[in-house]
This record gives C-alpha cells, structure tokens and sequence, in this order.
C-alpha cells in the first residue's frame, strides 16, 4: 500500500491548499471591483468566477495526480479506504467535512442574524462560504485537513512560501532601518487614505455632516470670523464638540483653504499611528520579536480606521496616534521624551471630549496590567485615569455654560435621566433597562467588527481588555444606532484602547499557545476580517457623469461670496465661504438676514429632508421672494433679490 500512495502522490497534496487559496481568496480580492457587462445578461461580477476556477482546477489536480498511476494501483488506492487525501480515513475525513458544514452553518446563521438579509437558501449559504470571510474560514479549516492527512510541510504552499519570504523581508528592513522603513510604509498608507477619501469627495459621496462642518468652521476661523460653522446653525463649535486640537490644522488650512486639506492632514495623522504601534510593541517583546514588525499592519489595514479615515473630516481621529505616541514616550527613561508624550497627550485629550472617556478606561486598565510593577507605573496609570476624568467633566459641564448652554450630546441619553450622574447610576438604578440597551443587533455587529480584526487579541488579558469598557459603553448607551454603526468613525475611541491593550492581550496568547499559533490566529483574523480592498472602494467612488459635470460646470460657476443654501452633498463643496446651509434653513444665525441662493439637486443625496421634502422646499421658495434663475434637470438656482448667484452660464448637459 505504501508503494501505491507514493505513486498517486507525485503531485504535491499542498497543491490543493494553493488553489483554494488562489481561487477563493485571492482571486475574488483582486478582482471584486471588476463587473462584466454581458449582453442580453445580468452584470457578472469577476469575483463570483472563483467557484467555476476551484471547480476546473480542483479537475486538473485529480486528472494530473491519477495520470501517474496505473489502473491496479488506483484501484487499490481507492479500496484501502483512502481518499484523495493520502494519510486520512474516510472516517476522518467526514469529520473533517462535518466541522466545516458546521461551522459555515454557524457562520452563515450569525451573519445573517447581525445583518439580515432577504432570505436563506442554499444560494445564499454557498455565497457566503465561498466569499471575504466565509471564504478565509473554508481555506483555514481545509488547511487543517490537508495538513494533517498529508503530513507535508507548510512550504510546500506557494502562498506560504511566498508570504513568508516577503514577511522576512519586511522584518530585515525594519530591524535594518526602522524609522526609514515604517514612515515610508505609513506614507504609502496615507497616500492609499487619502486616495480613497478624495475620491468619495469628488464623486459628491462626502457630506455637509461632517466634511461641510469642518471645512466651513476652518475657513471662518482663519478668516476671521471666529470658530463659527454655518452648517451647524451659525455656533461656535465648542458648544457643540471641545476640540482645540482642530486649531492645529489652521495654518495648513491657511495655506491651502480646501477639504483636502483636512483630508490630507487626516490621512497623514491616521497613518502615523503605525510606526507607535511598532515601537510600543518592541519595548514589550524586544527587537527579535516579529510582533513589532507585525502590529503597524494590523493597524493600517484596521477596517473601522480606514472607514473612519474614507468618511468625510473628523477631529477626534487624531487621537488615536496621539495616544499611542504618548504611552511611547512614558516608556521612555528620557525626561525630554516623557515631556513629549505630555503633550501629545494633552493633543489626544484636546481632539474631542470623548477621549477623556478613552483616556480613563486606559488609565484603569494601565493600573491593574501594572499592579505588580513599580509604583511609579500604578500612579502613572492612575494619574492618567484622574487626568481623563477631569478632561470629560471640564468638557461637558465647564464649557458649554461658558457658551450659555449645556452639552449638546446629553439628550443621546435622555432615557436614563438628566445628567451624567443619572448614567453612571443607571445600572444601579435601572439595571433591567441599562442591560437591554448594552446588546442587539446592531451592537453586537459594532463589537464584532471593532474585535475581530485584532483576532480579539485584546481580550486575552482582561486587565487591559478594561480599558475599552468606557468607549464601548460610551457608544451602546447612546439613542439610536447611529453611533455603533461600523461605517462610521465612531470606531475609533474603542478602537484606541484596544490597539492600546493589544500587545498584552497578544503576550497572553503566546504564553498559552505559543508564539507560532499566534502569528496564523492574527494572520487568519486580518485577512478574514480585511473588508472591501481599496480597489473596490475607489470603485464604489467612481465619479458619475452627473458629479463629473457638478465639479467641473456647475460649482465653479456658483458665486464663492453669496450666503448660500445647498443639497447635503453640495455642502462640503460650495463652504468655503461665510455662510453655507441646508436648503430648510434659510436665515444667517444669529441675525435675521436670509441667505441669498439656494442652489440644490434633485438627483444626489438630500439627507437629512431627502427628495421629497427638498421638493416641498423648493416649491416654497417664491413665495418667500426667491426667483429661480437657472436649472438644468434635476439641478436649480435661486435668488433673492439682485443677487448674483451664478458667475457663469454651465452648460447643461
């Protein structure tokens, strides 16, 4: 029997490993942006070709490694009860099968419980096994099984060769020249950022909230006009959101008065991130470790960052790098040093007012992963937990008044009472109530989705775990499930303290498996959990011709000094400028003066009144004095007075 098995095993087993590989996981995320216009068809997308790949090649392989083997020698093979997988029974086998028919049906039922869809059918299951997570699942388990029957070694893989000569190569570069190699690479995540969050710009996907907010703010502020953003009603922003941070980006705003600017310099500061992250990491595991030179990747192709990072401007992403650099700096024995990470952490701290909550759910945890260090270490900890504290109690209560009201963002917890005290008692208070709003769907998919790409590392030491409690139940009491809604930005005050605590939950899990099974869980869970390549998202971005004609005809012709009114996505674009608003909200607070035009599209999004309602707005418009001057399909301009609203005649396509 043994003579035979060598016969039949002429072509390496491993093989099969490679085409699962290549057509299930690779393929598809090549080629997921890619879509086939067939006449008379459906649209085919290229992706959905990796099945019929894996079926014809898994054909190849069976016909190429019985083509060696003579009639008897097959037969023999066959009824000595192995299968095509040498090394494994049949018994063994559909054990194997049974686990992974198991675990794709649990797989499949939860994704769909977390994110329902039309139905489930035996379309829905195979699409869901063979394709981004369902996909990676299927290989992993298959991998198992071929690497256990077979008893070959991992590098008889393609892709395992191939993936760990680029992994050395990365770990030489970085020990050979760490700085050099890790901001070159943070550039190129930048740059990738920045891509992405032009695109959507410029195909009029970004928003008044939050893009026109922010660039309307910046170009008032360095104009003179103070802190005030039109699009939230004419306020000065920190009577909504404390963060003196925003300050910094003046000067580059200044030189260049655009959103991509803010875009740009939010890209740049996300991806700085990742050299902290490495040398964080090093300080724990030392230079031999690959886990430094590991963790800048997990970081950069961190889903809820690159979806904060593609969704419009916000302040509060700073302090996610700003953290990291700070608690890079307390490490060090330089008092100079210690002295910078003081200040980045008072830029953390001043980027939004949640992240006092970030930092006293870090100092806590930092107390107790510290406890049976030095003293100096415990009151680091908890003097970073009492500096957190007194930076959200002064940002919420302090603040406001100084700008004659309360916190704007209470009433997202109305339902437990009045004021801060009223939460914080909530589950003493309420429990029964406090609980049901801690888990459901659309919480549960916000924690998966924040966990699962860091293999939920962080976990694995609870005492660092502690720290993302704050942000998490910052999140999931809110009204509403806006704010847990992984499309968001809103991933990022939980996601600081996890990248935060995950060299120690990371540490943990090596101690128990071993260092060798913590590489394949983090590889396993950063691919499976990668989401949408950025070739898909620019995609998704494409510029129609209908965006295509608003950017180069119609926004340039708008007169850049008029008080203004316009569409949602038409905010970012037309504020720079004094004055810029939705098209429900026609007066210049805090005086009574009307804006002068009101330029809105039927045709792009109009949220938050939406088609309908921008229709009822604009069909009274003349009786409030208004005459529409011009418009082209979907797209109109209106007056009041004299006013000259359009600099130009567009053409009208």
């Amino acid at each position: 029997m043994s003579g035979t098995v060598s016969t039949v095993s002429k072509t390496p087993i491993m093989r099969l490993l490679d085409i699962l590989i290549g057509t299930l996981v690779v393929f598809p995320w090549l080629t997921e942006w890619i879509s086939l216009p067939m006449p008379g068809l459906p649209l085919i997308k290229i992706s959905d070709l990796g099945v019929p790949l894996l079926v014809v090649s898994l054909v190849l392989l069976a016909l190429a490694r019985l083509k060696a083997a003579s009639v008897g020698a097959r037969w023999a093979h066959w009824r000595g009860g192995h299968a095509a997988v040498e090394g494994c029974s049949a018994r063994r086998l559909l054990a194997y099968a049974a686990g992974l028919a198991g675990a794709i049906a649990f797989a499949t039922m939860a994704r769909r419980w977390l994110t329902p869809s039309e139905g489930l059918n035996f379309g829905y299951v195979l699409w869901e096994a063979t394709h981004g997570m369902g996909a990676v699942f299927v290989v992993a388990l298959a991998a198992i099984a071929i690497r256990r029957c077979s008893g070959e070694p991992w590098e008889k893989s393609v892709f395992v060769r191939a993936g760990t000569r680029i992994g050395r190569s990365w770990m030489g570069a970085v020990e050979s020249n760490p700085a050099r190699t890790l901001w070159l690479a943070a550039g190129v995540g930048a740059t990738d950022y920045l891509f992405i969050s032009i695109l959507r710009y410029r195909a009029f996907e970004a928003h008044g909230f939050d893009l026109g907010i922010f660039t309307n703010v910046m170009w008032n502020l360095v104009h003179g006009n103070g802190y005030i953003s039109s699009v939230k009603g004419g306020i000065n922003l920190f009577s909504d959101h404390q963060s003196p941070l925003f300050f910094l980006v003046a000067p580059f705003f200044w030189a260049v008065p655009r959103p991509e600017t803010l875009l740009l310099v939010q890209s740049v500061g996300l991806a700085a991130g990742g050299p902290a992250l490495y040398y964080l990491t090093r300080k724990r595991f030392g230079a031999g470790s690959w886990a430094p030179a590991a963790l800048p990747w997990i970081y950069w192709i961190y889903l809820p960052l690159r979806n904060a990072s593609a969704f419009d401007f916000h302040p509060e992403v700073f302090m996610l790098p700003l953290f990291l650099w700070a608690f890079v700096a307390f490490e060090s024995s330089r008092s100079r040093i210690r002295l910078l990470g003081a200040l980045a952490l008072v830029g953390a701290l001043g980027s939004k007012e949640s992240a006092g909550v970030v930092a006293a759910g870090i100092g806590v945890a930092w107390t107790l992963a510290h406890w049976k260090h030095s003293a100096r270490s415990r009151w680091l900890g908890v003097g970073l937990a009492a500096t957190g504290v007194a930076a959200f109690m002064f940002d919420v209560t302090v603040v406001p008044k100084m700008f004659g009201g309360g916190y704007a963002y209470m009433n997202l917890y109305g339902r437990f009472g009045g004021g801060i005290t009223d939460v914080v008692l909530a589950p003493f208070t309420e429990p029964v109530f406090f609980l049901s709003q801690l888990f459901d769907r659309a919480r549960l998919n916000f924690l998966f989705w924040t966990l699962a790409p860091l293999g939920f590392l962080p976990l694995f030491n609870w005492r660092a775990a502690l720290a993302a409690l704050p942000p998490y139940l910052m999140l999931f009491l809110s009204e509403g499930d806006q704010r847990v809604r992984i499309v968001f930005h809103y991933g990022i005050e939980p996601g600081t303290a996890l990248f935060w605590a995950l060299p120690f939950g990371l540490a943990a899990f090596a101690r128990r498996y071993g260092w060798k099974a913590a590489g394949m869980w983090m590889l396993f869970w950063s691919v499976a959990c990668l989401g949408p390549s950025e070739m898909m998202r620019a995609r998704d971005y494409d510029q129609t011709p209908h965006a295509h004609w608003l950017a180069t005809q119609v926004v340039p012709c708008i007169n850049a000094d008029a008080p203004t009114a316009a569409s949602d996505v038409l905010v970012p674009h037309l504020a720079t400028r004094r004055w810029i608003s939705y098209p429900d909200k026609l007066v210049q607070l805090p005086t009574d003066n009307p804006v002068r035009c009101v330029v809105a599209d039927l045709d792009v999004d109009n949220w938050p009144i939406g088609k309908d309602g921008l229709e009822r707005v604009l069909a009274g418009l003349p009786g409030k004095g208004y005459q529409r001057t011009w418009s082209c399909a979907g797209f109109s301009v209106y007056q009041l007075g004299n006013t000259d609203c359009m600099r130009c005649a567009p053409a009208c396509p």
